[in-house]
C-alpha cells in the first residue's frame, strides 16, 4: 500500500516536471498578479489604519 502511494507520488512529480514548460509561465503570471494585488491591498490597509489612529 505504502509503496503504491510513493510510486504514484513520484510519477505525478515526474510528470509535472516534464510538463513544466507548459504551465510555469501561466503560474508565474498568476502569482505575480496575485502578489501585486495583495501588496496594494496591504498598503491601503496600512494607510487606512494610520489615518484612523492619527492624533
Amino acid at each position: 500500500m505504502r509503496d503504491q502511494v510513493v510510486e504514484r507520488a513520484t510519477t505525478a512529480i515526474a510528470t509535472g516536471a516534464m510538463a513544466n514548460p507548459l504551465w510555469l509561465p501561466h503560474l508565474e503570471k498568476a502569482f505575480s498578479l496575485g502578489l501585486s494585488s495583495l501588496g496594494v491591498v496591504w498598503l491601503v490597509v496600512q494607510i487606512a489604519h494610520k489615518l484612523k489612529h492619527w492624533k
